[in-house]
């Protein structure tokens, strides 16, 4: 049986679904943080400093100060995941609007990896019976949601944007970013906005395909101004000629 993926509205009772996938997405992304702020010059003025501390003030020797080195790291391990943590509980709680979720059918018995298989995409009802439905498991992969921007007249803000990471991404999240588009200008939106960090490699391509362009590069104060992450603003014309054609 051909599994397939059908894209909708959200429903009520699809809040607690659509909350793991919006936790483990943005926790997806702690790791690479972590492995970025590494090697920010923060990290090495930070274990040279209590290096320092623990020598110089409280006497402790060389030999065991060098244990500030794992110290420091587990230190900045647990503040980066305790950060991705707390931004996807952010999340969580934010009540959604004009929300769409992706919901996927595979067969009870479905042994091979998601990224290994071609699903059919479906828009708000898939083209079977309900008795051959009933033969498929489905679970929620992906949602999104769309609000006004606060800053931006007549503009829309993208954000709870999460895919489960075991699928492909730029075939679930182009049909979906599409609809939200669509939704968008029937609705009399101007521009449709989003923000993406500096790890997300892949969703900045994916955004540039689709016609999005940078709106403004900043940075975001973690600790002060030596530990910030920088973010980019995307918008998309959603007026244009050109984002009308990609996005029918």
């Amino acid at each position: 049986m051909q599994p397939f993926i059908v894209i909708r509205n959200y429903r009520d009772d699809d809040e607690l679904k659509c909350q793991e996938v919006v936790r483990d997405y943005i926790m997806s992304f702690a790791r690479k943080s972590f492995c970025c702020f590494c090697f920010r010059e923060i990290t090495l003025q930070f274990i040279v400093i209590t290096w320092a501390i623990l020598f110089i003030f409280l006497g402790v020797p060389l030999t065991f100060c060098a244990l500030t080195i794992p110290g420091c790291i587990f230190f900045l391990f647990s503040g980066t995941y305790f950060s991705f943590y707390a931004k996807a509980v952010e999340l969580m709680k934010t009540k959604p609007s004009h929300s769409l979720v992706a919901e996927c059918y595979e067969p009870f018995l479905f042994r091979c990896k998601p990224n290994e298989v071609t699903y059919l995409i479906f828009m708000e009802n898939a083209p079977y019976e309900l008795t051959y439905i009933n033969k498929f498991r489905k679970k929620i992969i992906a949602t999104v949601s769309v609000k006004n921007h606060n800053s931006v007249y007549n503009g829309a803000w993208i954000y709870r944007f999460a895919i489960d990471k075991q699928y492909p991404f730029h075939k679930i999240a182009e049909p979906m970013i599409n609809l939200v588009s669509k939704n968008c200008f029937a609705t009399g939106y101007t521009t449709l906005e989003c923000t993406i960090s500096e790890w997300q490699e892949d969703e900045r391509d994916f955004f540039d395909n689709l016609g999005f362009a940078t709106r403004q590069i900043y940075h975001k104060q973690i600790i002060g101004s030596s530990l910030t992450v920088m973010k980019t603003q995307l918008t998309c014309d959603l007026r244009s000629d050109e984002a009308l054609q990609k996005k029918n």
